[in-house]
């Protein structure tokens, strides 16, 4: 009886050791990555996706890139981190371009007053920004990358993000770099990213809603999505009918390269810009009339502007004067106007924003008039 048992017990154990051996923590070598399939060939103004981390699949040290993307001769990401658990800091966003050939300095044009700015290396060099604004964990993230110019030889890049919970906007940097008409290009892509933990802890982020407004202004977005990684433990499931949920470290077996068609309608649903308030005065010393205006953080964002000043009631006619430009950040302008008398006559003012969906606001009116103590 004895012979026979241990036989058994040696079985049990090559099982168990097997078994142990299996179980162990694994993270892939690189990513998850997600990518949105069939868009490269375009060339784009703005880009975003939707990213969410649920509180289940929360671990310190994680990163998950929600949009990474091209821009000219160089490329860049941004998406939300979660810091290792001895830290202090608040959930933060993070958006990055590596340096461009020319070897000119990528700079900031605009930082949010919760945005830090610094150049990083490791995986080449660049400009870096985070701010710690405090993501929460099941809700959902809109990531809103835009590009335009203003000059011969710049172009600028701004970072956003929507929150969908309190449905506000807030436009956290912008970079300049160092090349004319920069477009955005490729499939847009995401990766959830172990940066730090040595526990290899499981962590969890959920893509969907990959949308690219190309140079034509026309929404585009990818037929497919496709999750591969590196060797190590991960997996991708479906999520709806255009997003992927990824799971990055953790026990489970290696998973294969696989495709999710999408389906999503032909536009994002965006609602128009809009300006909450208008208002303007006369410098009599400077001889201009200043034209102020604010926009609520529940409103697209703005990203340019169009001031005309008319003698007439009806706005009709040629304008005295106008004025327009490209600049997310400015809400108050100043103009010159030649022989304004508001003695005899009031004036009478347009404000028009097109924001960075490419969205035209309803016309806001304003009367300048001659103001009396």
């Amino acid at each position: 009886m004895k012979s026979k048992i241990k036989p058994l017990l040696i079985a049990i154990l090559i099982i168990t050791l097997s078994s142990h051996s299996f179980a162990q923590q694994s993270c892939p070598k690189w990513g998850p990555y997600v990518k949105a399939v069939h868009m490269a060939k375009n060339n784009a103004v703005l880009m975003m996706a939707d990213v969410m981390i649920p509180s289940d699949g929360m671990a310190p040290y994680t990163y998950a890139c929600s949009v990474q993307f091209g821009i000219g001769k160089s490329g860049g990401y941004c998406g939300i981190q979660k810091a290792g658990l001895t830290e202090t800091r608040m959930p933060n966003n993070i958006f990055s371009i590596w340096d461009f050939p020319n070897k000119i300095q990528i700079s900031d044009q605009y930082k949010d007053p919760l945005t830090f700015v610094g150049g990083f290396g490791g995986e080449g060099t660049g400009l870096h920004s985070h701010a710690d604004f405090g993501w929460k964990p099941d809700h959902w993230y809109t990531n809103i990358v835009r590009r335009w110019s203003v000059n011969d030889s710049t172009t600028l890049v701004g970072y956003w993000i929507y929150d969908q919970s309190e449905k506000t906007y807030r436009h956290y940097v912008t970079f300049s770099v160092p090349e004319k008409e920069a477009m955005l290009h490729g499939d847009i892509g995401s990766f959830l990213e172990n940066f730090a933990d040595e526990q290899k802890s499981s962590r969890v982020a959920i893509y969907k809603s990959y949308w690219m407004l190309s140079d034509q202004h026309k929404w585009l977005h990818p037929d497919s999505l496709v999750a591969e990684a590196g060797d190590g433990s991960w997996k991708a499931e479906r999520y709806g009918n255009d997003g992927v949920k990824v799971t990055s470290c953790g026990t489970s077996p290696w998973q294969k390269k696989t495709f999710y068609p999408v389906i999503q309608k032909d536009n994002p649903a965006t609602i128009a810009a809009d300006v909450y308030d208008l208002a303007s005065y006369y410098d009599h010393s400077q001889k201009k009339i200043f034209v102020n205006w604010s926009i609520l953080q529940t409103a697209t964002p703005q990203l340019s502007y169009e001031v005309q000043i008319f003698d007439n009631s009806s706005y009709s006619g040629k304008p005295l004067a106008s004025i327009k430009g490209t600049d997310p950040d400015l809400n108050s302008i100043a103009i010159g106007v030649k022989g304004l008398n508001l003695k005899y006559q009031n004036y009478y003012i347009t404000l028009q924003i097109t924001d960075i969906f490419g969205q035209q606001s309803p016309i806001k009116n304003t009367v300048l008039e001659e103001k009396k103590p």
